[in-house]
């Protein structure tokens, strides 16, 4: 008797097991099939998006290998240039309303090796507007002048890197996606109180740990009753918040809502299929390849009016390492050749300069053995993937398409050969 009763209590057990790992595995399969539909519904609603094309709006495409950088733009509300006043139900793209951009931000990625750079401009930094009538001015009006195009131009004159995409929206748009999300939970650092009718800006937040409505994450990004820094500190902490908010596994159930609520309030070149991918590489993205700064400068009043002025060698740094991923400190410990690959004089040792002032330890300057190069050469002598890919990420400064090669024999004297073609010499001297 107690053999049968301890017989059918370990089968009760055994089934109650194989029960529970049935239900365990069918709610996976139903989540999976969930998230799967969510992705599907929200790439078939980007469609909705109306995006041009990179070459059509006059942007650069990127070359395979490059660096992406994209510009977001968080504008104003759209101001009727006639009366000077908000008009709260004005849809920013049309071309009868001009906004300035209140937030300006590049994001830069490295396709190989995953690293996101995020750089915050501050909105009063003082740059060249990119437009011949327009001198020096604030950068936040660039886009009022002429819309991403002419944000897009003036952000590149700047830091001096290509611009492939735009991501542009205004606060109302800001707001009905975080609202979507449920909110988004933040430590308010203090109690702001901030209010100018002529932007329709109300701001009243109270400190401490709370989640932020569509309205209040609003008001939190666009407090500036102290420095403009410190202001683009806070957008970069929101950001931070935003993106642990958008890759918990419930806000998959709302990216259809969400893609809805793109299409209405966002305006970009990206295709749909673009967006897609670069929303699920920003989910795989750690706190260790993420790197966010700010444009160093300091405050600055010309002609009664507050200026962020850049520190140009700061910025020149910055962007070196943020947006080409040159670090020289790592860059002097590669040896390389340098070597004309043309007719015209000179080239090998124009090179050899640019790669020297990146930090490279340049141990040769010569002539090739032939002079008809057309495409210039990288060439891998130390079997180093490391080496080789630090002198073609500085090269992609000034040469979008390189040929890539690698020989079997190790060089004792240099770990990469560079040898330098026609297209280098047609950059520099374009006629």
């Amino acid at each position: 008797m107690r053999t049968g009763v301890t017989s059918s209590r370990g089968m009760h057990k055994r089934r109650f097991r194989v029960k529970w790992k049935n239900v365990a595995l069918t709610v996976s399969i139903g989540m999976l099939l969930t998230s799967g539909i969510a992705v599907h519904n929200f790439y078939r609603l980007l469609h909705n998006f109306q995006a041009p094309e990179s070459r059509e709006f006059g942007m650069s495409v990127p070359a395979p290998g490059q660096r992406i950088n994209l510009l977001i733009l968080g504008l104003d509300l759209p101001i009727d240039p006639v009366t000077g006043m908000v008009v709260v139900d004005a849809d920013f793209r049309q071309a009868r309303f001009w906004s300035r951009s209140d937030t300006v931000i590049v994001v830069s990625v490295d396709p190989e090796t995953h690293d996101v750079a995020v750089l915050s401009i501050p909105r009063d930094t003082r740059v060249k507007i990119a437009w011949e009538a327009k001198g020096y001015e604030k950068i936040a009006h660039a886009h009022a002048y002429g819309g991403p195009r002419m944000a897009v131009r003036t952000v590149e004159n700047f830091l001096g890197v290509p611009i492939h995409y735009y991501l542009r929206t205004d606060p109302r748009g800001f707001a009905a996606m975080v609202d979507v999300l449920g909110g988004v939970k933040l430590d308010v650092e203090k109690d702001m109180f901030y209010q100018d009718p002529y932007q329709g800006l109300y701001i009243d937040l109270k400190q401490g740990l709370q989640v932020l409505d569509g309205e209040r994450a609003m008001q939190y990004t666009r407090y500036r009753q102290d420095s403009d820094l410190d202001r683009v500190m806070r957008q970069q902490k929101f950001l931070q918040a935003l993106r642990d908010e958008l890759f918990q596994f419930g806000t998959i159930l709302k990216l259809p809502k969400l893609a809805s609520e793109l299409a209405r309030y966002v305006d970009t070149n990206l295709a749909p299929d673009q967006i897609l991918s670069y929303a699920l590489l920003a989910a795989r993205v750690s706190v260790v390849e993420l790197t966010m700064a700010a444009l160093p400068g300091h405050e600055r009043w010309l002609g009664g009016v507050c200026y962020w002025e850049p520190d140009l060698p700061a910025v020149r740094t910055l962007v070196d390492r943020l947006m080409w991923g040159i670090v020289p400190e790592k860059n002097a410990e590669v040896r390389v050749e340098v070597l004309n690959g043309t007719d015209n004089e000179g080239l090998a040792g124009r090179m050899a300069a640019s790669l020297r002032e990146q930090g490279f330890n340049v141990v040769r300057i010569a002539n090739a053995p032939g002079t008809g190069i057309r495409t210039t050469q990288v060439i891998n002598l130390a079997d180093d993937a490391e080496k080789h890919r630090l002198v073609v990420r500085a090269m992609r400064r000034d040469l979008s398409e390189l040929n890539l090669l690698r020989v079997n024999a190790v060089d004792e004297q240099a770990d990469v050969r560079v040898i330098v073609g026609q297209d280098y010499f047609d950059r520099a001297d374009p006629r």
